[in-house]
């Protein structure tokens, strides 16, 4: 029975594996319709991540501690214990699972699991605030609750077995001939004072009774079995069962145990492919790219490499340090957050029936990315996330939902203000906007000088790509025609770079203005978009 539950397993784990894999190279296409490639192979941030998980020590040492002692404590298990038919009984030449140091080794990987896995919890409780406003899931919760009954079953099934009578009988009867006549409740004796086995019925013990269980126990058992003390947590709680013990031992405890703890191992087993174990696979997979700088992001053609994507464990570091991170205090949208724009990203390779309205949302959070790198640099996956981010973006415009830029830049001005006519005494939000393009001392003592065009790199460097020149900009203003200024090329080209502002003799705060009436133009363009874009547009598929 228990064999043929173990192939069963197996199978399924297998074909799950297989169907991942399968489903992850369905999934990695160019846009153009070639076959993905790696963009070569990072093979020392490979070995780094997968072994000693760099990534995640950079990005927080308790969390990277909380892995450590779950990842170290199960591969120990797996290998020693589990697997010891195959490694432990080949390597060690006196290996015995009762035997020192493997006995208490088994507890202390056991322990580290253990520990590990309540520290996850713990740590997902003490946030449960900040995860819930950020919208972070839970996942893993299922992966580790699994863990932790596996784990304590494991220190419950050999407790039983310390305790347990049966066990003992099966053992005197299979490694010696001792019987009641040649000191077997001598060897009770001892057994019960040392081993902590609880006996059904009452032994009576006398020095010469159990100096002679000694002498059986060195004959017979030491070579097998260490003092149980070395199973300090398994000990423990077996000193936990001493008023309980007789009857546990009378249902045979330890068979129970070890049917609970045989079935929470094939569940891992099987859910391997399924769950948050799989990340074992796709988080190396991840590392092995090597990450496209900021600069080559325009020249790669678009690919997608699925199985970096779902190498997401969404833990929410990216978030943490997201440059754009005050946007989503100021506007509320979750999309703007990395580790919420991947789950939508994936509901969208996936073909989900998504809404406009959610496809709208995530377009402008993904437009507010800076594309500055500090949720790649500090990504525990080591997901190339800048990529997709500008994978995303392609992915939009073939849906019809272009960035704001995009939709702006192909408008003229006159369609531009045709859209929805604004009212032109409308003030900006102070949520996010300074006011200072409704403020007409802000800009009325402009001469048009033209020095601030004069030192401009935009005007210098892009007049073909380029509208209009800052003192025009601030004419636009005086003249009332805000709402024109912000479909101006020059506002959403504005480098910021300040020139304009520290050269200005008024003293004019030009590239603060910029800002400002290119903000204004981002939720002008947000309250127009939905409106104006075409809901049917045909999608083109990736591949």
């Amino acid at each position: 029975m228990f064999q043929t539950t173990l192939y069963i397993a197996i199978i399924l784990s297998i074909t799950g594996l297989l169907y991942q894999c399968f489903f992850f190279v369905r999934k990695n296409y160019y846009f153009k319709g070639k076959k993905w490639f790696p963009n070569g192979l990072s093979i020392k941030g490979f070995f780094l991540n997968t072994l000693f998980q760099t990534k995640l020590f950079n990005a927080g040492k308790t969390r990277w501690l909380i892995h450590f002692l779950v990842v170290s404590g199960f591969l120990y298990l797996l290998i020693i214990h589990a697997l010891d038919d195959v490694t432990s009984l080949n390597w060690f030449g006196d290996y015995q699972s009762t035997l020192d140091p493997f006995q208490f080794l088994r507890n202390l990987a056991g322990f580290f699991v253990l520990a590990g896995c309540l520290g996850f919890l713990y740590r997902r409780l003490i946030l449960f605030k900040i995860f819930q406003k950020r919208k972070i899931q839970y996942k893993g919760i299922f992966s580790i609750l699994l863990i932790l009954m596996m784990i304590l079953s494991g220190f419950l099934l050999e407790a039983a077995k310390i305790i347990s009578e049966p066990v003992f009988i099966e053992m005197v009867e299979d490694y010696s001939d001792i019987d009641e006549d040649t000191g077997l409740e001598d060897l009770k004796i001892y057994w019960e004072k040392h081993y902590n086995v609880i006996f059904n019925e009452a032994l009576v013990i006398t020095r010469e009774k159990l100096a002679n269980g000694k002498d059986l126990n060195e004959a017979y058992c030491m070579d097998c079995h260490s003092p149980v003390k070395s199973a300090f947590i398994s000990n423990s709680v077996a000193g936990g069962f001493k008023k309980t013990g007789v009857w546990l031992n009378q249902y045979r405890a330890d068979n129970f145990a070890y049917y609970a703890h045989y079935f929470l191992s094939l569940l891992i087993l099987v859910s391997l492919p399924f769950s948050r174990f799989f990340h074992i696979f796709l988080i190396p997979v991840a590392g092995l790219e090597k990450k496209i700088k900021k600069e080559q992001l325009d020249q790669t053609p678009g690919y997608i490499n699925t199985a970096t994507l779902y190498a997401c464990t969404n833990c929410g570091f990216c978030s943490d340090v997201c440059s754009v991170y005050p946007n989503f205090l100021v506007t509320g949208n979750i999309d703007i957050l990395p580790h919420s724009k991947i789950e939508s990203f994936k509901r969208l390779m996936n073909h989900a029936p998504d809404e406009s309205e959610a496809l709208f949302r995530l377009q402008s959070g993904n437009a507010d990315c800076t594309y500055c790198h500090k949720c790649t640099d500090i990504c525990p996956s080591g997901i190339d996330l800048q990529n997709l981010w500008n994978i995303l973006n392609q992915k939009l415009v073939l849906k019809g939902f272009p960035d704001n830029y995009t939709f702006i830049n192909n408008k003229s001005l006159k369609e531009w203000a045709e859209l929805a006519p604004e009212d032109e005494k409308n003030l900006s939000a102070k949520k996010v906007t300074t006011q200072l393009a409704d403020d007409v001392s802000s800009f009325e003592n402009c001469v048009q000088c033209t020095i601030c065009t004069n030192v401009c790199p935009i005007v210098e460097y892009d007049c073909a790509d380029n509208d209009m020149t800052p003192q025009q900009i601030m004419n636009l203003l005086r003249l009332g025609k805000k709402h024109l200024t912000t479909g101006t090329r020059m506002v959403w080209n504005c480098l910021t770079c300040f020139s304009c502002q520290e050269y200005c003799p008024q003293g004019i705060k030009v590239a603060d203005i910029m800002l400002e009436l290119r903000n204004n133009g981002n939720v002008r363009a947000d309250a127009i978009r939905p409106e104006n874009l075409p809901e049917n547009l045909p999608e083109k598929r990736i591949g």
